[in-house]
Parts: C-alpha cells; structure tokens; sequence
C-alpha cells in the first residue's frame, strides 16, 4: 500500500472517528435535560383517578393509558372528568394530545375550550396539542373532557393530561421535541443551501445532477421531521396544514430518494426496474392528492397501502445498492478506505431500515399494544439525520476524490507538455498552442537560440550545460510573464507567443531579457548568458508558421553575425541588439 494511500485512509478514519463522536456528542446533549430550562412551577400529570364513559358505560378510577376505545366509530364519544387537585398554580393550565377528535373541555359544566368543530364534517381532523387555561380557582373544580372521533379507529387509547402553568408546559412541548425541532432545521437549511449550489454543480465541471435530488431529500426529510415531531404546528399554528404537509412531504419522499439512486449512480444496474418504482410512487403521490383533493379520500387513508408499497420497496433498494456496492468494490480491488459510494450507500440503507422500523412500530402499537400515544424511540428522525450526513459526507469525499483527479491530471498534462530542465512548456505543448491559432487572432512570435551552450558542454561538462539551460528557462520566464507561450523548442532554441501584440511589443520584452541576462552574468562564475533572437507578428505572414519560420530567420541572421566576429566571448555577445522588419 503506497504511503499516498495510507494517508487518505488514515484522513478518513479520522473524519469517521470524528463525526460519530459529534453526532453521538449531539445526540446525547440534545436528549438529555442538560439544555432545559428549569420550570417555575411543579407541574402534575393527571395519570389516574378519572371517571370515563364510553358507550354509554361508566368506568371509575381509570388510568388514562390504560383505557382501551377499540373500535371506535366516527361520531362516538369518550368522555372523561375528575376533580382538580388542591395545588396552586399562576395560570394553570391543562395539555393534552388528540387524533382525529374533535374536543371540547368543561369546567364545572361549563364550557372552556372547543376543537374541531370549524372543521367540516368528512374532513380530515388532524393529530393537535391542547393548550385549555383553568379559572384562577380551578382548585376543586371539576373537568370534562369530551373526545368525538372524526373517523373510524380515529384512536385507541388516550394521551395523558397535564395539569402546569402556561408558560412551563409551553416550553416542555419544545424542550420535549429539540432534537427533532433541531434536525429537521437542519436538514431543511442544509437542503436548501444545496438547492442554491446545485447550478453550479449541475452545469459545471462536475456535472453531478444528483445534488439537486439530494436538495429536495434533505429539505422534504427536513419538512417530514418537523412536521412528525409536531414542530411544524407550533411554527404555522395551523394544525390541518401542518397535517397535510406531512403526509405529502412522506408521499414524496421516496421519489426523490430513487431519482437520487438514479443520478447518483449508486445502481449501475436494474435501472429500468427502478423507473417502474419511481411510476409507481408518483402515481401514488398524485393520486393520494387528488383524491383528498376532491374529498373522496382523506390522504391518510392511504397510508396503509403506502406502508405495504414502501416496506416492499425498502426490501428490493436494501438488496440493490448492497448488490451494486459489491460489484464496485470488485471492480476497484485496489480502492483503499471507505469510498464516498459507500458512505452514501451505508446513509441510504440506515434511513430505508429506519424507516421499516418506524412502520413495523406504528402497526404494533395500533393493533397490539393499542394506542398509538405511547411514545418511543424516534426511528424517522434518527434514520433521515443518517441518510443527510452520509449526502455531506458523500459530497465532502466526492470532492477530495476530484480533486486528487484534477491535481493527477494536471501532474500527468505537466509530464506531458512542460520541459523537465526548466519548467517552461515543451515542444509538444508549443506545437499545441501554435495549432490553435487561427488568422483572426493578432500576436506575435519571437525565436530565441542560447549561444555558447556547445562550448559550456565541451569544456564543462553537461551538468553544468543543463543549469545553463535551467537558469536561462527562469529568466525567459521572468521577462515574457505576460506572453501567453515560453517554451523550449529543443537544445538551446526557445519560442515565445504573445497574444493581441506587435514586434515592436514583444521586442520589448527580449531587451528586458537582455538586461535580467547582463545582471545575472555580474554574478555568474561558471558561465556567461548570450542569446540571438529574431520577432515577427502576424502581420507578417499567412499562418503561426511562416511567422515563426520568419522570426527564426531572423534570428540565425543574428547568429551567424555572432559567429562571424571572431576572438569575441560569450559574455560580449548578450550585448547585441536584435532584428524585426
């Protein structure tokens, strides 16, 4: 294993490391009581000592979780009353949860609070929170509380009742729910800070159209979050729409989950199996919404047969992408570390099996441990905050993996058209630049040969040549900073370009060659700098290579001037002047 493998490996591990403990770190925070704010007052659960009538009987003592209303048709009514306890309390207050009820409360036979009842008949009534503020001498008072199913098996059982002031039960319904609250915030900015990147990464070099996707996973995974953990009633305090956003943002959900499998290429295979589940889900969708729509349907009827249809899908995307990670890991044998497919594959199969958990609960609890009141460990939000750090991490990994592509690319371009000895480019990359320039474009070439380099190799040997030719590379280099061509043409012949210029311009730059030349041969020992050169524009000839082929005539002109003045040294030489027509 090479060490530049090692040590992506290693960074990898270390992130892993890193990220586990954060969100563990989160998680135990965001459960735990560290963060709540101490209430002002004690406040009771009502768990015991109700009086209840259900179908015209009465039962005594009864606790309130324990009541079974199984069965229960739309229009019945279960009605429950008990006196309030003898404790003092600065706004007293009485908080309950309820499912497709209508509500109303009595204090002494008289009415306090009304739900539901705005709502039309054959019209959804959604799961709420009941806030009802007691008289200031509740004491001794004695509370009614009627429930009247909005449908058929609208509940089982019922929610405990809290008796508290105002403000504390306020902020323990928040306190309560942070870790959801927090999550679907999350994953809902998150999403949305991708849906303004995703231009970007769509029309740009990445092309990647899976980040869209992935957006509207984390934003509707975010809305669903909120909405199941009953935030999205306290920020819109619309209990109906709070309902419906809900159930569209579940219909939805796994659409945009295979379109990310899609264009993520997380399955390479079975692709036209999953455009038939992708049918199948938005036909649900679609008719889901319409049918509530028009009334015919409440949209929650339906998630019986969307619970069969999901868990069915979970199965078959659980077995397609382990499939389609095994091939790949087969296919890249060499891979070292967890792949960035892999972290997206593992945040996929995470959300799809919590979801399976999420409705194998909802199913145990409404039919066997009867009441789906009973709270417990929160699969949904646990298995949508895995699936959108896995999308991070898949991004984060993504984009190291391409950007070790494009730093490798560059490297092997490098190899391919820059000179070893002097870093300028090389004949190939010359010979590139030169083809792509065409006649509408103006500029101008300059041909320049290192004198003296033969005597420098006889004399001195070849090393000493090579830094000859190295150092002369760095002052070229210094003097054409705005050409947009320095290269080396072989031996000791040199090619610049400059775009959008004259002879006249590039010339200048040669004479600021001439003098970087002169001080360094003030310094230099070994050798001395001596150059001929000859310049032509575009001006002056029909394509890049009779400019060329005219600017190193120039140039050998030059040369042979050079070579003509007998007993005169190199170091004279670099003082000549230079020749453009």
């Amino acid at each position: 294993m090479s060490t530049e493998k090692k040590n992506e490996l290693q960074a990898k591990s270390v992130l892993y490391f890193f990220l586990a403990m954060l969100v563990l770190a989160v998680l135990a925070v965001m459960g735990s009581n560290v963060l709540s704010t101490p209430y002002k007052y004690e406040y009771l659960k009502l768990e015991h000592g109700w009086d209840v009538s259900y179908r015209g009987r009465g039962h005594s003592n009864v606790t309130l979780e324990s009541f079974d209303a199984d069965g229960i048709i739309a229009g019945e009514k279960v009605t429950f009353k008990r006196v309030m306890p003898d404790i003092y309390l600065f706004s007293a207050c009485l908080t309950f949860k309820t499912r497709m009820s209508r509500v109303r409360v009595y204090e002494d036979g008289m009415q306090i609070y009304s739900y539901g009842y705005d709502i039309p008949d054959g019209y959804f009534v959604p799961k709420a929170y009941h806030y009802v503020p007691l008289s200031s001498d509740y004491a001794g008072h004695t509370v009614r509380i009627e429930l009247t199913a909005a449908e058929d098996g609208a509940f089982s059982g019922l929610y405990p009742v809290t008796l508290g002031n105002t403000e504390d039960l306020m902020r323990d319904y928040v306190q309560s729910r942070r870790l959801g609250f927090l999550v679907g915030v999350f994953m809902f900015y998150f999403g949305f800070v991708m849906i303004v990147l995703s231009p970007f990464l769509i029309f740009g070099a990445a092309k990647d159209r899976s980040v869209l996707f992935s957006s509207m996973i984390a934003i509707l995974l975010g809305i669903y979050v909120l909405c199941y953990n009953e935030g999205m009633s306290y920020i819109t305090h619309n209990d109906v729409l709070s309902h419906l956003i809900e159930y569209i943002s579940l219909y939805l959900i796994p659409i945009v989950v295979i379109l990310y499998i899609l264009t993520s290429g997380a399955a390479k295979k079975r692709v036209r199996v999953l455009f038939i589940l992708l049918a199948v889900d938005s036909s649900m969708a679609v008719l889901a919404i319409a049918l509530h729509a028009t009334r015919v349907l409440m949209i929650n009827h339906m998630l019986p047969l969307f619970h069969v249809m999901i868990l069915s899908e979970s199965v078959y995307l659980i077995w397609l992408l382990a499939k389609s990670d095994k091939e790949s890991r087969l296919e890249r044998r060499n891979h070292v570390g967890m792949s960035s497919e892999r972290v997206l594959l593992v945040g996929i199969l995470l959300f799809i099996f919590s979801i399976f958990l999420e409705v194998i609960r909802y199913y145990v609890l409404a039919y066997i441990s009867k009441g789906q009141e009973k709270s417990g460990f929160d699969f949904i939000t646990i298995g949508a905050l895995a699936v959108v750090l896995s999308i991070m991490l898949n991004y984060f990994f993504h984009s190291i993996d391409h950007l070790t592509e494009a730093r490798t690319r560059l490297k092997l371009h490098g190899m391919a058209f820059t000179d070893a000895l002097t870093g300028i480019d090389n004949r190939a990359s010359c010979d590139q630049f030169m083809a792509g320039l065409t006649e509408e474009n103006r500029y101008a070439v300059a041909s320049i040969d290192l004198d003296g380099l033969k005597i420098v190799n006889d004399k001195q040997g070849h090393s000493i040549g090579d830094m000859m030719i190295a150092g002369f590379g760095e002052l070229m280099r210094e003097a054409f900073s705005d050409c947009q061509l320095v290269g080396r043409m072989g031996g000791d012949e040199f090619l610049v370009i400059k775009r959008d210029a004259t002879a006249a311009d590039i010339t200048r730059n040669v004479w600021a060659l001439e003098r970087r030349a002169e001080e360094e041969n003030r310094r230099a020992e070994a050798f001395q700098y001596a150059f001929s050169w000859g310049v032509a524009d575009s001006a002056e000839g029909e394509n890049v290579q009779a400019v060329y082929m005219l600017a190193d005539e120039r140039m050998y002109r030059m040369k042979d001037e050079h070579h003509q003045k007998k007993g005169i040294t190199a170091a004279s030489d670099a003082g000549t002047g230079g020749a453009y027509a």
